[in-house]
């Protein structure tokens, strides 16, 4: 199968994985096991086609706020007489909404219990979102890269964080919509508002690129049947990335906006 670069160059799968190999880790989903040639002439469609929207992924993806998250979960296990996690023990339960965050870090499935957790949760956070948020190294330039086509966030942050982070941080007007967790779809991985804003802005899959740093990132793409690129700098260890196949995994957003150059995209 061949992949056609920028320049309008032909490259094998090879080939590509050379060009990026500096910037990004060296693999690439192109023949996953039992794939029909049909399916591998759509992938390669998706790899060719200048992309008209792109989705992102926003905790671990475009800003780092593991430490504010941090803090807010263990300001909430403190005051219920729970110990403290540190930084990684807390993230690995990052991206699934604030009660799955909150159940599991509490370790308890009591409602009530979690209720209360979250509570002190969103009291803290309001007060320290930004405490020491900020974007991701290359986040600027991507978006000012892709700031004729549609763009938008897809998180399961609810808002007023998702929104008032975005906007303090000067990247929310790059966003035609920035879908929330608390917003009227289902949380990820359903594809739902994913495939209402393709439907709006009336694009095909090959069409659309999603990009976030977790394998629920990941499930999401899959399930609305797009490319999905994802960040090993987030939440998510290479390997957690790797187990959930991606097509593409970059080390940082220098490393995907060099390759999107190349591409085309």
């Amino acid at each position: 199968m061949m992949v056609r670069d920028g320049c309008g160059e032909d490259l094998s799968c090879e080939a590509v994985l050379r060009r990026t190999r500096r910037n990004a880790i060296a693999w690439v989903r192109l023949f996953p096991a039992g794939m029909s040639s049909g399916h591998h002439f759509a992938i390669r469609g998706r790899f060719e086609v200048m992309k008209k929207l792109i989705v992102y992924d926003l905790d671990g993806t475009l800003v780092d706020t593991r430490d504010d998250i941090a803090s807010a979960v263990n300001h909430a296990l403190w005051q219920l007489g729970f110990p403290v996690l540190n930084r990684p023990e807390v993230c690995r339960f990052v991206g699934r909404g604030l009660h799955y965050l909150i159940g599991h870090c509490l370790g308890v499935e009591d409602p009530d219990t979690v209720e209360r957790g979250a509570k002190l949760y969103r009291e803290y956070y309001a007060a320290h979102l930004l405490d020491h948020s900020r974007l991701y190294p290359g986040a600027k330039e991507v978006l000012e890269y892709f700031k004729l086509r549609k763009q938008m966030v897809m998180t399961n942050k609810p808002n007023p964080y998702a929104r008032d982070i975005l906007e303090a941080l000067g990247v929310a007007g790059y966003f035609v919509k920035i879908v929330a967790g608390n917003d009227e779809y289902p949380h990820k991985p359903s594809p739902d508002a994913v495939l209402a804003m393709m439907n709006a802005e009336a694009v095909q899959p090959e069409d659309v690129l999603f990009v976030g740093d977790s394998p629920i990132d990941i499930e999401t793409g899959r399930n609305a049947g797009i490319l999905t690129i994802v960040l090993s700098h987030g939440f998510s260890t290479e390997d957690e990335l790797k187990s959930a196949a991606p097509d593409v995994i970059f080390k940082n957003l220098s490393g995907f906006l060099q390759y999107v150059k190349q591409v085309g995209w």
